[in-house]
């Protein structure tokens, strides 16, 4: 779909989502020992069912997913029926905690407000990935993207931490507004950036609708942030 800005830049858009709903304990209550690796839940399949058929008439050019399993398998249920491919790329995957760290958490505290102090200087992510390189990592991967000219509307879909990084960049405040920014599961957030029609300069940038979830659109269902459902979570089934 051609969109054109006022002043006569080529509007383009992004669609950007969050994987559906998982769960980080297993079966028997136990922490996952790999959390990139876990799969939806029957709850995060709908919520991408649901969300899929809500954008049915989105003429999306491409679809693009981190390749950990939960965002794969949510942009094949979003992209059900279009027949179109979904691209795996390693820029999008999630913010990595040091698995020994996270072992030695007691406060679960430390897990429900880890991205408190993404902002400051040399912050990692529960001892794990750095904030600022993982920033670095996620706007060089989407600039990639965007200077490929062949698409006018992109489905994106990443992790709670690659959105906020993703809308940092459209907002240009960088890793400032990183904590103050929550993304529900399979919500998805609209993205338009303006090209000039001769250089393809970036003009300007305008974040349309954000953290939208079509199965809790006024936040009623849950009151809790991302990472403190899955704090509560731990707490409820984590065997001690």
């Amino acid at each position: 779909m051609l969109r054109t800005a006022f002043d006569g830049a080529r509007r383009r858009r992004i669609y950007l989502f969050r994987h559906g709903d998982v769960s980080y304990v297993d079966d028997k209550g136990n922490r996952v020992a790999d959390s990139a690796a876990v799969p939806l839940t029957d709850w995060g399949r709908e919520q991408a069912a649901l969300t899929g058929k809500a954008l049915a008439n989105i003429p999306f050019d491409r679809v693009v997913a981190s390749r950990f399993p939960r965002a794969v398998e949510t942009a094949e249920l979003l992209m059900a029926g279009r027949g179109l491919a979904v691209e795996r790329h390693d820029a999008f995957v999630e913010l990595q905690s040091d698995t020994n760290f996270r072992a030695q958490i007691s406060d679960l505290g430390e897990i429900a407000y880890a991205f408190r102090d993404a902002h400051k200087p040399g912050a990692r992510y529960t001892g794990g990935d750095s904030f600022e390189e993982v920033n670095t990592r996620v706007v060089t991967g989407l600039e990639a993207l965007i200077a490929e000219p062949e698409w006018d509307t992109l489905a994106l879909v990443a992790h709670g931490g690659i959105n906020r990084l993703v809308l940092g960049w459209a907002f240009g405040t960088g890793l400032s507004t990183f904590a103050a920014i929550d993304q529900n599961t399979c919500c998805f957030n609209v993205i338009d950036f303006d090209e000039h029609p001769e250089t393809r300069a970036i003009v300007r940038k305008s974040v349309r609708a954000m953290n939208i979830a079509v199965y809790d659109v006024v936040k009623e269902g849950n009151h809790l942030q991302s990472l403190e459902q899955i704090a509560m979570r731990l707490k409820a089934k984590t065997v001690v």
